[in-house]
């Protein structure tokens, strides 16, 4: 049998350990249950989504490298709460 070392996050490792324990399952048997499905579906188990304001960042340093007036503060929680929202949305 093989035996796969993975480095985490101190913190994330307590987390994760706390949830799969609710489960009834340590976290190597999570791990396995994550592995397994994978294969069985040929792909990840669960959608990847990415930082939900990683867009407005992005689009806030172009008009900052454009000369044009960058968002502040309430534009950019606004556009990233509905963003948000709209993911949540989806998930409903």
């Amino acid at each position: 049998m093989a035996n796969l070392q993975v480095r985490v996050d101190d913190d994330l490792k307590l987390q994760a350990d706390a949830l799969f324990s609710s489960m009834g399952l340590d976290t190597s048997a999570a791990v396995r249950v994550f592995l397994k499905q994978s294969v069985l579906r040929g792909r990840m188990p669960f959608e990847l989504r990415g930082d939900p304001y990683l867009p407005y960042l992005k689009e806030a340093d172009a008009r900052a490298r454009a000369g044009e007036p960058t968002m502040d503060f309430e534009e950019f929680e606004a556009k990233a709460r509905a963003y948000v929202h709209a993911l949540q949305a989806e998930d409903n």
